[in-house]
């Protein structure tokens, strides 16, 4: 659980960033996919105030995958829905080279999933309203 009056939100990626407001977090994102390249998508960890995780994949082309853990650790735990016909996997690295990989139904574009992340932050529980979940 994070602490201080003004900290929003944790951003984990190669390091641990806190941000204060939904402006840091997007300077954070755009400075982490300006980093990324297409071929190695990162997945990025958004942990807010009440503990609970959000993990959004920066850099693809396909578009991104959002997956949910809450604070608890304890299931349910959710990810993303975009096209339930797409077939095939998407692939992404976890920690800069972790191999993992994910249903291609899953992707959704990076624009929901940025605000799905903007909306995560300000909730104090819950999931955001702006993409489709799935349990898993």
């Amino acid at each position: 659980m994070l602490t201080g009056n003004t900290i929003i939100a944790e951003v984990a990626w190669r390091s641990c960033v806190k941000v204060n407001s939904v402006r840091e977090l997007d300077e954070v994102l755009d400075r982490i996919a300006r980093e990324v390249s297409p071929e190695l998508p990162q997945a990025v960890n958004i942990t807010r105030r009440n503990g609970d995780c959000l993990t959004i994949v920066l850099g693809a082309k396909e578009g991104s995958i959002l997956s949910f853990i809450a604070a608890s650790n304890d299931p349910p735990y959710f990810v993303s829905l975009g096209d339930p016909t797409a077939k095939g996997v998407f692939t992404f690295f976890v920690e800069l080279d972790h191999h993992s990989e994910a249903l291609a139904r899953n992707v959704v574009s990076e624009n929901d999933a940025r605000e799905a992340v903007r909306e995560f932050i300000l909730q104090s529980t819950g999931l955001p309203r702006n993409v489709t979940w799935t349990e898993v």
